[in-house]
């Protein structure tokens, strides 16, 4: 019978290699190695790095900003465990960052004020060939367990399995392919984390969180999500492709934001296909929408807009205390003597509400509304 670590390393495996599809996203896929690395192998934080074209490291995923930090401080630095890792193609590991290896002293002590206290650097190979590091940080010094060895080693593999997916073509080609679409990736990852980070006010970890969900919720690559985001809104595309979407604004609201905001959306809603209208009715439900943020979800919120496939669409969220009656959206018209409920009933006559979150984590609300059909709007046409 295997123990629950046992099971637990099983499942991790069951759901790495699940991913390993025809049109897989490999960025996403190297961040979820590196999760997955911090949840079985007892350490910190952990990172992926890859060989280039020119056999040059590249930082490609890891799972904490100060790893990722570290991770970069050793390519551009050309020093560490795991620059030599690459480089004597063998595990590499500094066990006690009080004491470090001579030649990366400028490296242990960057380690230490990001709280680790131990590197491990794993090879990733192909046949006899490194083609990356897999880097491990722990916040103790001392070795990994045996366990933890083996499975290191095991996601290093699975790391290689995932580069390679499609073994159709020689090995060599779809390495360079899939690497450079990986690392062209994830400089468009750092920009959109950038941008995020600037619109709305968080640290770079907490923005690709945002990005993540970002991608999760529109159903694409996260690479492609970033390239959206990066781009920004300038103008309608001279010929939208079907299928792909585009974001349209990025923002954070409070109390005195909301006439800014109104008149954001509405100019990028006209921009983009709404009639004059539609425009109306639209900023009407995202003004109503935020308005109920600012009143009952802690005074500020924020707005992702996006068109695809024919259709403006619209997530208003806040990190308020949530709302009871999750019947927050209702199609009956309040009576005038009641006391609230007027600009939900606005919602839901002006536009499609898709779905409605809200608990202890705050409340988040997306609307949509089609281009090419005329809406009614309050009271009828």
């Amino acid at each position: 019978m295997s123990t629950p670590r046992e099971q637990t390393l099983a499942d991790a495996f069951v759901e790495l290699t699940d991913t390993l599809v025809a049109d897989f996203d490999i960025v996403e896929f190297l961040h979820l190695l590196t999760r997955r690395c911090v949840e079985l192998l007892g350490v910190e934080a952990a990172g992926i790095m890859v060989a280039d074209q020119r056999g040059a490291l590249r930082v490609m995923a890891s799972s904490s900003e100060q790893a990722h930090l570290l991770e970069l401080f050793e390519v551009e630095s050309d020093q560490g465990p795991c620059v030599d890792c690459y480089t004597t193609r063998a595990p590499v590991a500094d066990l006690d960052l009080d004491h470090p290896d001579p030649k990366w002293r400028e490296f242990a002590g960057r380690a230490r004020r990001s709280g680790f206290r131990a590197v491990h650097a794993v090879p990733v190979r192909l046949r006899d060939e490194v083609i990356g590091v897999l880097n491990l940080f722990s916040a103790t010094p001392g070795p990994l367990g045996d366990d933890a060895s083996g499975a290191a080693r095991a996601i290093a593999n699975v790391t290689t399995m995932g580069l390679l997916q499609h073994r159709a073509v020689e090995y060599r080609q779809v390495l360079a392919e899939q690497l450079q679409h990986a690392m062209n990736s994830r400089v468009v990852i750092e920009q959109a984390k950038g941008l995020l980070a600037e619109l709305l006010g968080l640290d770079m970890a907490a923005a690709f969180d945002e990005l993540r969900r970002y991608a999760a919720l529109l159903g694409r690559r996260l690479g492609d999500v970033a390239a959206m985001v990066a781009a920004g809104d300038h103008g309608p595309d001279p010929a939208e492709r079907a299928g792909l979407p585009r974001v349209l604004l990025i923002r954070r609201f409070d109390m005195n934001t909301l006439t800014r905001l109104r008149d954001a959306v509405a100019a990028a809603t006209a921009r983009h296909g709404l009639r004059e209208a539609q425009v109306d009715h639209f900023v009407l439900a995202v003004h109503e929408a935020a308005s109920n943020a600012v009143r009952h979800g802690g005074g500020t919120g924020q707005v992702l807009l996006w068109r695809l496939d024919g259709a403006i669409y619209a997530e208003i969220s806040d990190n308020g205390p949530g709302f009871a009656d999750r019947n927050l959206i209702t199609p009956t018209e309040p009576r005038i003597s009641a006391p609230g409920g007027l600009g939900r009933w606005l919602i839901s006559q002006t536009s499609t509400v898709r779905t409605l979150d809200t608990g202890g984590a705050g409340t988040r609300l997306l609307l949509s509304h089609p281009l090419d059909t005329p809406h009614s709007g309050p009271g009828g046409r």
